[in-house]
């Protein structure tokens, strides 16, 4: 029989089954819209069933076979939880077939608790523990209150196999030195939490005023709350309540040992918090993401250099497992590329307003300049260096409007200016680039000409001769 299959095969047989009932459940949610039609009823399309949800349909079958297939289904399907608020307003019809609908929806709005799924949830966890214990990743999207906070957490106690949480920002707020320390804690079985994301968001002005959301319990204060059992932070988006802050950061320093910190679209962590975490972490960091939010998207924020002096570009090499670099900083100097035994390996990029121990800008002074491009030669020996290690390296540099790929000698940026200005005689010969203000994401909003490629070489001639500029 089936059943008496080892248990990693039957779990594959299982797995498979699950998959093809899945092709056959409905993959989207819809609605009946009168607006685009003149008054007639039209089905549209809502969005995604979530993903959760179709595991859950997929292996309603399998759960009534027996004890060990129910068990498994449940573990299958349970085993990552996307817990969202209700958003929107509903109308009832007078019929539920769309070809058979009478006259107009209903003009009256019925209220649906929009925390329903969350409150279901609690419910069904306290009522089934087993069910609980099958869940190791959860995510929470767009619960911003007290009472809810409370809910999550009520959630996370009787997860005990969780291995990836995100929660909202609030929780590092509203939730209580017992509430993270039983969150953070090593279980019996010598498990525990490895990834937690703290997702912020701006509320509303409403929101914010309201002095019964003006509460911090602090936390990180106690000594109970331990991070070192983490191997993954994720802080990402900015708030305008109570925002997660360097403060902060150094609070969760003191006991974290991570392998990955990843912090970005924020406006309140400057290099002050970056550099306490990466600190604490330096024997273990292996991936470090830092891109701060800019309201232009493309220009640097005004980060602070650290209070201590410290040089944060020989931080940064210090840390000797570090392989995944993505950064943003203040200002940057060739001792940033100058360590051969570094592990970065594939892309790196790094995104600065400036060169170190230059009083004045790139655009003012031309030591600035000459600098500026010693930085890139000392990229192009580091990366040479790593190809004798047989390691692929390849370095980005993002600074003003200019993206610079030093291993290849090419500039990418829009020349349009430089073209009028030089009537058309410059660039001589422009490549169309695939490269935006992210990267390789393509352009930043509507109003931006598509970037060109030119060669370093000509890229210092059109600075000479006054055609492009920092």
């Amino acid at each position: 029989m089936i059943s008496r299959l080892p248990y990693e095969l039957l779990s594959s047989i299982l797995e498979e089954a699950a998959y093809s009932n899945a092709q056959d459940i409905q993959h989207f949610t819809y609605g009946v819209d009168t607006t685009s039609t003149k008054g007639k009823v039209q089905r549209t399309l809502r969005g995604h069933v979530a993903n959760d949800s179709l595991r859950w349909l997929s292996t309603d079958a399998i759960r009534q076979v027996n004890t060990q297939w129910h068990d498994w289904a449940c573990q299958y399907a349970l085993r990552d939880l996307y817990i969202r608020r209700w958003r929107g307003s509903e109308r009832w019809t007078q019929s539920r077939k769309l070809d058979s609908i009478q006259g107009y929806p209903s003009k009256d709005v019925y209220y649906r608790d929009p925390y329903c799924s969350l409150r279901k949830t609690v419910a069904l966890f306290t009522n089934h523990p087993s069910l609980a214990s099958s869940v190791r990743r959860i995510f929470f999207d767009g619960f911003y209150g007290i009472e809810t906070t409370a809910m999550i957490f009520q959630v996370l106690k009787l997860c005990d196999g969780l291995d990836s949480v995100a929660l909202p920002w609030i929780t590092l707020r509203y939730g209580s030195d017992d509430d993270w320390s039983h969150l953070l804690r090593r279980r019996d079985n010598g498990t525990a939490l490895s990834s937690l994301e703290l997702l912020a968001v701006d509320l509303k002005q409403s929101q914010i005023k309201d002095h019964a959301r003006q509460i911090d319990k602090r936390p990180l204060d106690s000594f109970k709350v331990n991070f070192g059992h983490l191997r993954r932070i994720k802080l990402s988006g900015s708030s305008n309540l109570m925002p997660i802050n360097d403060d902060d950061l150094v609070a969760i320093s003191r006991t974290a040992q991570l392998q990955e910190l990843h912090i970005t679209g924020t406006t309140f962590v400057t290099t002050e918090g970056l550099l306490a975490l990466s600190r604490a972490s330096d024997n273990t960091l292996r991936v470090l993401e830092h891109s701060p939010l800019a309201d232009d998207g493309f220009e640097h924020p005004n980060a602070s250099s650290t209070d201590d002096g410290s040089h944060l570009c020989t931080e940064i090499v210090q840390c000797p497992h570090l392989r995944d670099l993505a950064i943003s900083l203040p200002t940057i100097c060739s001792d940033l590329f100058s360590e051969p035994s570094v592990e970065w390996v594939g892309d790196v990029q790094i995104r600065a307003a400036g060169v170190c121990g230059q009083s004045k800008g790139l655009e003012q002074s031309s030591d600035a300049r000459q600098a500026f491009f010693n930085i890139l030669s000392q990229a192009r020996s580091l990366i040479q260096a790593q190809q004798k290690r047989h390691i692929d390296l390849n370095i980005e540099i993002f600074i003003d409007h200019f993206i610079f790929e030093p291993s290849k000698k090419l500039v990418h940026a829009d020349l349009s200016v430089g073209e009028i200005l030089s009537g058309g005689s410059w660039p001589a010969m422009p490549v169309p680039s695939s490269k935006g203000p992210y990267g390789q994401t393509g352009q930043y909003g509507k109003d931006e000409r598509a970037y060109q490629c030119i060669h370093e070489e000509e890229f210092v001639e059109g600075l000479r001769k006054g055609y492009i500029s920092f």
